[in-house]
């Protein structure tokens, strides 16, 4: 069964302008057209979409996204799937790594800001000279 854009946007939770996006990106296969140019999509992409969301709801970049999506088409093989999957998700746990450790940091400065205010820094509320 094939799905129109609106129908795809309506179960995916995605706008029109999204999915021609996430097309234009290569992230979705671009669809087939229908004789009035419109587009015809298999129901399949609605799990790729689900993938994506989870990816970019998680914090990860569109080229991150792509790069996991691109394990599923650029092998052939189980193995070189699970191989290329596992290094996908390498790469994405250093990338998270760093994240967390910018959290960190400027939880850091924060609690400085803080223990300046906590300190008895005469005026809180006068605005900063910067």
């Amino acid at each position: 069964m094939s799905l129109l854009i609106g129908d795809v946007a309506a179960r995916s939770g995605l706008s029109h302008d999204t999915l021609r996006y996430y097309e234009r990106l290569g992230l979705i296969p671009a669809p087939e057209r229908d004789a009035s140019g419109r587009r015809r999509y298999d129901e399949a992409v609605l799990d790729l979409l689900h993938v994506v969301d989870a990816l970019r709801r998680a914090g990860f970049s569109l080229a991150q996204v792509a790069s996991v999506l691109e394990v599923k088409t650029s092998t052939r093989t189980v193995r070189g799937r699970t191989d290329a999957m596992r290094q996908a998700i390498v790469l994405l746990e250093q990338d998270l790594d760093l994240r967390t450790s910018a959290i960190a940091d400027a939880r850091e400065l924060l609690g400085s800001w803080r223990d300046e205010l906590d300190a008895g820094e005469p005026w809180p509320d006068t605005p900063l000279d910067c």
